[in-house]
């Protein structure tokens, strides 16, 4: 049986926009020193950041309710977007 409890964080609002921006920097960091091109770092890095900037965020939020299949395609697609658009500046 599920009990419904309501924790509060101990982390302030956008502390998992914070943590996503910190991703962000991280992954364009060490994709350019992997790739030695910046467009590719920069491109890569921008939607992968933010969607786990989005979702960190909300987990810390705790919300009730289960994010509905909209916003979860549109996060799949902003990944696929990063990861193809890696792909793509990298091998043209």
């Amino acid at each position: 049986m599920k009990t419904t409890e309501n924790h509060q964080t101990l982390l302030f609002k956008g502390a998992g926009y914070l943590i996503g921006a910190l991703i962000t920097f991280v992954l364009g960091i060490s994709l350019f020193f992997m790739t030695e091109n910046f467009v590719i770092a920069l491109s890569s890095s921008l939607p992968i950041g933010t969607t786990f900037g989005i979702l960190i965020e909300q987990k810390f939020q705790k919300e009730e309710e289960p994010m509905n299949s909209r916003a979860t395609k549109l996060f799949a697609r902003l990944l696929l977007l990063g990861i193809i658009v890696f792909f793509a500046i990298l091998f043209l």
